[in-house]
């Protein structure tokens, strides 16, 4: 079927990343190509065929029931498209909770947008999509926020990026038939990351992760949304780390340390409990993993604490000008060493036991919430924007000039958990 030239060795367990079925490599299916096939598959409507094939090119492709060669595969359970990078990259699931409003999308935007710059550059290493059309809802919000054609104009938040919804293809959901029964799952954004060749540590060169992560709406969260037509909150129990989206601005306690915090901010306390979110997506992970009520979810919950342009004086006054990522000299097993860009997990903690002692003065459910659940909790600011909205006064939405938007520690929530993981391709050094 294949040949050592053309392509890479494959895992031997694929796990899809929508229907969470787990196979040997040898079972996955083709989509078929050629047009009299279309919408011919009894699973997934209004698409292409799926079958497992008998024929393959020379190049190892496959050849569809009409004579054309095949290039897109997809899963022997829910026959959903699965990207090509995930049958030969180990998979890193992590997962972002949040309730609605707390500034998930943005922060999704924000620190995939970084990850593509400050991986190639600082670590060598690379940051890419593994499939567009996963990833084009979360590329489009990048390029509003960042690379937005009227840069200088003050726009609302609202029309740059759309609120995350519970169904829909162009949300990053896929109905599929069984039988008479219709399921809808939640497709993740897929990554892949590669050490590239010229990194100064040869022993790292190579090391790849293929990326799935799950963005849900708030309202997935809400007691009773999961349900077996709907298991869209599944993928909670096989998340590596956990990234909790928290914003304190939407408690009035956190707002009345000082009176600045509510100048240009539209109030969201209508929006329900951040906590009640939290708390209900620790019961699923409980449920869907067999952990009992007395053990500790043994995986890192990061809470990302966002907006934190806003509020960051009453934690350190130089928050905003530290950097995490630091240049530190390693030594090598030659005798030699070189200098490589490492993540200061010591800076990481010491902020992150900073902003707990805040949270539990001010907002102590959230943080009581957090340690109940998990003995690896760590609180890390984030600022999707870095700059200050205005309010619309004849809509009441906040706005911004994306030109004067600059993200602030967006990307070392996903650096921080792989530093902290095993798999080395993230150095860290503790200051």
């Amino acid at each position: 079927m294949s040949t050592a030239n053309t392509l890479a060795p494959l895992l031997n367990r694929v796990m899809c990343p929508q229907c969470w079925h787990k196979f040997h490599p040898e079972e996955i299916l083709w989509i078929s190509e050629h047009q009299d096939l279309f919408d011919a598959d009894h699973r997934v409507p209004n698409a292409q065929k799926r079958f497992l094939p008998s024929r393959f090119t020379p190049n190892a492709e496959a050849i569809d029931p009409r004579g054309f060669p095949c290039h897109k595969l997809a899963c022997p359970n829910c026959h959903l498209e699965i990207p090509r990078p995930l049958l030969e990259l180990q998979s890193l699931v992590l997962s972002v909770l949040g309730s609605p409003g707390s500034g998930k999308s943005y922060f999704l935007a924000a620190m995939a947008s970084r990850l593509r710059h400050v991986l190639p550059l600082k670590f060598f290493t690379t940051f890419t999509d593994a499939d567009a059309s996963l990833n084009w809802r979360l590329k489009e919000s990048e390029r509003q926020l960042f690379a937005n054609s009227r840069p200088d104009q003050i726009q609302e938040l609202g029309e740059l990026i759309q609120k995350t919804q519970e169904v829909g293809d162009e949300y990053g959901y896929a109905a599929v038939n069984f039988g008479s029964q219709s399921v809808n799952y939640l497709r993740p954004y897929a990554f892949t990351m590669q050490v590239q060749d010229n990194h100064p540590n040869p022993k790292r060169r190579g090391v790849g992760r293929a990326i799935c992560l799950y963005d849900n709406a708030g309202e997935s969260f809400l007691p009773g949304m999961d349900k077996s037509a709907s298991p869209v909150t599944r993928h909670l129990a096989e998340s590596r780390v956990l990234f909790f989206v928290y914003d304190p601005l939407q408690d009035s306690r956190f707002r009345g340390l000082d009176a600045g915090l509510n100048a240009g901010l539209v109030d969201k306390s209508h929006l329900g409990s951040q906590e009640g979110v939290f708390q209900e997506a620790a019961n699923r992970i409980r449920r869907y993993s067999g952990l009992s009520s007395r053990e500790k979810y043994p995986r890192p919950v990061i809470v990302v604490v966002t907006k934190c342009d806003r509020w960051a004086n009453l934690v350190d006054r130089d928050l905003m000008s530290r950097s995490a990522i630091v240049e530190t000299p390693k030594p090598l097993s030659d005798g030699s060493s070189v200098n490589l860009n490492c993540l200061d997990t010591g800076l990481v903690r010491s902020t992150s036991d900073k902003i707990r002692h805040l949270l539990s003065r001010v907002t102590p459910e959230i943080v009581s919430a957090v340690e109940s659940f998990t003995d690896h909790a760590c609180y890390v600011p984030v600022s999707a924007t870095g700059a200050q909205t205005q309010v619309n006064p004849t809509t009441g939405q906040q706005a911004v000039r994306p030109g004067e938007l600059q993200s602030f520690w967006a990307e070392i929530p996903f650096i921080y958990s792989l530093a902290i993981s095993a798999s080395g391709m993230i150095p860290q050094v503790s200051r």
